[in-house]
């Protein structure tokens, strides 16, 4: 539920604005993200402390905009939710392992060294493109009018985004050149074919590797 009303976010409050006034669309939404919370009922009390603690600069922004009656500090969810983001995957550059060799993993368990370093550029990319929204959707906030605001928050930047998962992927198709049978990849592995770089090489003793485990591990009958 909490993602549903997020992803409506912008265009929820573009239309509560044409009918009500801050404080009433303030409370509204307040309600709506309190309420989404009682689904984790079921959980530990350390689980939902930690979720509540996540989520305490968008319940004060709520807080602030009823308070004070200026619809500002509504506008700036997107903004604050960037930000967190931002501060997640720089730390995780900092800590490590970075996010995106953390999403990484979850498809490759036993990812190569030699990506790695990929691994490492790509979270600064995400990095600089949610610092880039934040400034972005905090500016349409403070001056632009409020479809600016609507259109871009909910639309755009997922254009956006979408784009850059995109590019991301046949970036990283290019570059590494492992292809794992789908039909896009088959597609790929004939224009751009592994054997032609030192990385598709890699890549390609990589997944012969991993095909001679997977046989090793395989039960005999």
């Amino acid at each position: 539920m909490r993602s549903v009303l997020f992803l409506a976010y912008p265009f929820l409050v573009y239309l509560a604005f044409t009918r009500l006034e801050t404080r009433s669309v303030g409370a509204a939404l307040l309600a709506l993200y309190l309420a989404s919370f009682t689904l984790r009922l079921r959980g530990s009390a350390a689980g939902l402390w930690a979720v509540v603690r996540q989520h305490l600069g968008i319940l004060a922004l709520c807080g602030v905009a009823i308070w004070s009656g200026e619809r500002l500090w509504l506008l700036l969810l997107p903004c604050l939710v960037s930000l967190y983001l931002l501060w997640t995957f720089a730390s995780s550059l900092r800590r490590g392992p970075p996010m995106i060799e953390r999403f990484a993993r979850l498809v490759e368990d036993d990812l190569p060294d030699f990506t790695l370093p990929y691994c490492r550029k790509v979270t600064w990319l995400w990095c600089a493109f949610l610092a880039a929204n934040a400034v972005f959707v905090g500016a349409l906030a403070w001056r632009a009018p409020l479809e600016w605001w609507a259109l871009y928050s909910g639309f755009v930047f997922y254009l956006l985004m979408g784009a850059l998962l995109a590019g991301e992927f046949v970036v990283r198709k290019l570059w590494f050149r492992y292809y794992q049978g789908g039909a896009a990849d088959r597609i790929l592995a004939r224009i751009f074919p592994p054997e032609a770089t030192a990385n598709g090489r890699r890549s390609l003793a990589y997944a012969a590797e991993r095909m001679r485990r997977a046989r090793e591990a395989a039960p005999t009958t």
